[in-house]
């Protein structure tokens, strides 16, 4: 079973670091990640930081979806946004693998994974927070934040296959370049799906003006039963 949030409870594992205490039996160290990947000629501690990394990416590419699939109107892109959350869980479950095949901890948080959760999760949180949006303008932000995290995840893959491409013939490559192949057909399907229905809905209220002022009635609509409902 894949992990969609590493945590103390999941068996999260950390460094410390200038503003980070970390419990003894949460402590791990640089010379613990020299043999990440052995065989492959690369530096086995940068690169369980980037993969851990990578797989924090997609992990709160989950929580997006997540957030979307509950927040938008749209049937159709409620639909897709069910299907996208089940391929990341797979996308997911490939990355976690790779790092346990190359040797490592796939609760492994590296100080690059940390970084890489506080920024998406700034995403979310201010999808969370866009009460003061239409519905259509809701629509294009959360469509313009998965395509900024689809764009993220095909540079990551790309990454991933420069890194097979430096290793050193062996296991340690054939490992790399099977996850890279496995991941990147997925990971382009997700940035082009975006970019098109980005494109068709912005069209389309361009092209028939209607379309965006009947966003904002259905947004009037709900402001004021919300002001019936809701105590003053």
């Amino acid at each position: 079973m894949v992990t969609t949030a590493v945590r103390p409870e999941t068996g999260a594992v950390i460094k410390a670091g200038p503003m980070v205490t970390v419990a003894p039996d949460r402590l791990v160290q640089d010379q613990q990640f020299h043999d990440f990947g052995a065989g492959s000629g690369l530096g086995g501690p940068f690169l369980a930081d980037q993969l851990s990394a990578f797989v924090a990416h997609e992990r709160m590419g989950l929580n997006l979806l997540r957030t979307l699939h509950a927040r938008t109107d749209n049937p159709t892109l409620r639909s897709r946004y069910g299907e996208l959350e089940g391929e990341t869980l797979q996308a997911v479950d490939t990355w976690e693998r790779l790092i346990r095949g190359l040797g490592g901890n796939p609760q492994y948080a590296s100080p690059a994974g940390r970084a890489t959760e506080g920024l998406d999760n700034k995403v979310v949180e201010a999808l969370l927070l866009s009460g003061s949006a239409d519905p259509m303008t809701f629509e294009q932000a959360g469509l313009q934040a998965f395509l900024a995290g689809a764009n993220q995840c095909v540079a990551n893959v790309a990454l991933l296959s420069a890194f097979a491409e430096e290793a050193d013939d062996g296991a340690a490559r054939e490992t790399l370049t099977s996850a890279a192949g496995t991941l990147s057909q997925a990971a382009a399907g997700h940035a082009d799906w975006a970019t098109d229905m980005l494109r068709k809905m912005a069209v389309a209220q361009a092209k028939h003006p209607t379309t965006h002022k009947i966003g904002q009635a259905a947004e009037k609509a709900v402001d004021a039963v919300r002001n019936v409902v809701t105590p003053g």
